[in-house]
């Protein structure tokens, strides 16, 4: 409970409570105004409030969670390129620096103090991933990339509004070096909308409450939040645990490169250390210190006990990584692809690390998104015009002891993204869905199972296109813990399985404007999550009801569980465990692993 003796504990909860659901209405706003798919459906955006010291106070319940880490470092960022004394009521700033202040260039950031009295008493913030911002690639998802100049625009900190007035100037040139960019300004506008509906709310809530007790109330959930992280990290042993998990590649050389991490707890804080991590990658799989302090934020609320996100969090945190290395890329290093690449391994790492300390929280690695871009002219005649379309791979989540882990699912750091409906994308763009399902035998076998990923099979109906791609998880599947086997692979196929003249072959999901003509089908596989425990432990009948569900197939069962199924009529599914062939089978399994 809070310490001030200025705030009553009713009047802190109710406050508390009310910055959150300003944030939830900021991010309300862009949902229902925005114009590009990714923010309007997929909810990839944020809604944020700091205090007058541009600390990080609140954000929404709905914010991606890529953004929980980065968006403690934007306000300040903000501040330290324009300055407090330069800031005059109503000016907006814009800012995309992966750098500083963000992940990828995609994510743009719109910021506003509020001033009263002639004082800045807080910011908003607002961050929404563009769907295009220009570079190579259509999508600026360019996972060849080997310097930032050939993934997009990137923007430092500039006044976009000056005292309420557009700067047409700023906004201009960014719009010269965008693709689809009536989409950039509908987004924008949806941004500042919703900056404008921030503000408008935390002056009622001072005008309710008081200034002086808005104030003091966002100082003091900050110092909530620190001694709630501090007692959970109490309760950990003290001691120091080492993981490490693989990015597949670096695309310009082929070789697979390693996130290291010894993670430290002592007393009340812990330390992350990734200094034995591998040197910077001479590709966009490179990852800002921005994204990679997200990644261990949200790696802790995926483990530990809920504790609001704010800057109090980082005050019981210290994170480690050498400057220019994979983990604190620096200018021009290419970082287009760190979301689904190094990101999400950081995660990976964590959450491994935590469960070892924690082993009753303790969950399998999740699967790495599929970021793929389709893109051409669309021919359709009520359309006539160029597009591109995001089309995300998502997977299955790890296991835990006590559940088997959710399929087709946002990772950690897609949380709370929604899937974009297939009936959707195929009304706005010129693609076709043939299939949008679960992937058999791609959950993590274990004694509890990994989640299932996804297979999409997608046409280009009406005229050639092009396909970019970048995830990871291709070579290694997400690692499974305590003995769990790591989830399915995913994958990027041209034509898989036709019977058709057409070419067929695996184009990889590090794929960069690779061309496809009319009637050409595309075959993304995301990865499934890693198993929880030893796949032989896992009950029978569990893996019956698998089998049933067509989750795990005949073979899958016998190979990866040493179950033996009867099949007594497969129309019915009617399907019997034959309880003798699998003690044999698993007896057999067994004395091969002791010998």
């Amino acid at each position: 409970m809070p310490t001030s003796p200025a705030i009553d504990p009713i009047t802190f909860e109710v406050v508390r409570n009310a910055l959150v659901a300003v944030s939830n209405e900021m991010a309300l706003v862009v949902a229902k105004t925005a114009y590009s798919t990714p923010v309007n459906e997929g909810r990839d955006f944020a809604g944020t409030i700091y205090d007058r010291n541009a600390k990080l106070v609140s954000q929404g319940e709905h914010d991606l969670p890529a953004f929980a880490g980065i968006t403690q470092l934007t306000v300040p960022e903000v501040v330290r390129q324009v300055g407090l004394e330069a800031m005059r009521p109503e000016d907006i700033y814009i800012i995309n620096d992966p750098y500083v202040a963000s992940t990828h260039c995609n994510d743009v950031h719109v910021v506003k103090p509020i001033f009263e009295g002639g004082e800045i008493i807080a910011f908003v913030a607002s961050t929404a991933h563009w769907s295009d911002v220009g570079g190579v690639a259509p999508g600026s998802l360019n996972c060849r990339a080997k310097t930032h100049f050939e993934e997009g625009v990137r923007i430092p900190a500039v006044a976009i509004y000056r005292e309420g007035v557009l700067n047409e100037d700023v906004l201009r040139v960014l719009l010269h070096n965008m693709r689809e960019s009536w989409e950039r300004v509908g987004d924008l506008n949806a941004q500042v909308a919703a900056l404008r509906a921030g503000e408008a709310r935390l002056r009622a809530i001072a005008a309710r409450h008081g200034l002086d007790t808005l104030l003091a109330t966002m100082a003091e959930i900050q110092n909530y939040s620190e001694r709630l992280v501090r007692a959970a990290l109490r309760g950990l042993p003290d001691g120091t645990y080492h993981t490490e998990d693989t990015v597949d590649q670096d695309i310009a050389t082929g070789v697979p490169k390693k996130i290291r991490l010894a993670m430290t707890i002592e007393g009340d804080g812990v330390t992350f250390d990734f200094e034995g991590s591998d040197g910077k990658a001479e590709s966009g799989i490179n990852c800002t210190i921005a994204a990679t302090t997200s990644a261990v934020f949200i790696a802790m609320a995926s483990i530990l006990p809920p504790v609001p996100m704010n800057a109090g969090v980082m005050r019981a945190v210290e994170i480690r990584a050498r400057r220019g290395s994979l983990l604190w890329a620096e200018p021009p290093s290419a970082i287009s692809g760190l979301a689904a690449t190094a990101m999400e391994c950081v995660i990976g790492c964590v959450m491994q690390a935590l469960g070892q300390a924690l082993p009753e929280r303790a969950t399998g690695s999740p699967f790495s998104i599929l970021n793929s871009v389709f893109s051409g002219h669309d021919a359709r005649p009520e359309f006539d015009c160029a597009f591109f379309s995001y089309i995300w791979g998502f997977g299955g989540i790890g296991a835990t002891r006590s559940h088997d882990g959710a399929g087709i699912v946002g990772s950690p750091y897609t949380a709370s993204t929604q899937n974009i409906p297939c009936e959707l994308q195929e009304r706005r763009f010129p693609m076709r869905w043939w299939r949008y399902q679960y992937r058999q035998d791609s959950g993590g076998p274990g004694s509890m199972r990994g989640g299932m990923g996804s297979d999409q099979l997608v046409e280009f109906p009406y005229n050639d296109g092009e396909v970019s791609c970048i995830g990871n998880r291709e070579r290694f599947g997400p690692p499974g813990i305590f003995g769990g086997a790591p989830g399915g692979k995913a994958r990027l196929v041209l034509n898989p399985d036709d019977d058709t003249a057409r070419e067929s072959r695996n184009i990889g999901i590090f794929a960069v404007n690779e061309p496809a003509e009319r009637g050409d089908l595309m075959s993304f596989w995301a990865a499934g999550g890693g198993g929880y425990g030893d796949p032989l432990a896992r009950d029978p009948e569990r893996v019956l009801a698998d089998v049933i569900d067509e989750y795990v197939s005949l073979d899958g069962a016998r190979r990866d569980y040493g179950v033996a199924i009867e099949v007594v009529d497969a129309r019915r599914l009617d399907y019997r465990v034959d309880w003798e062939a699998t003690r044999a089978l698993r007896a057999e399994r067994s004395a091969a692993a002791g010998a």
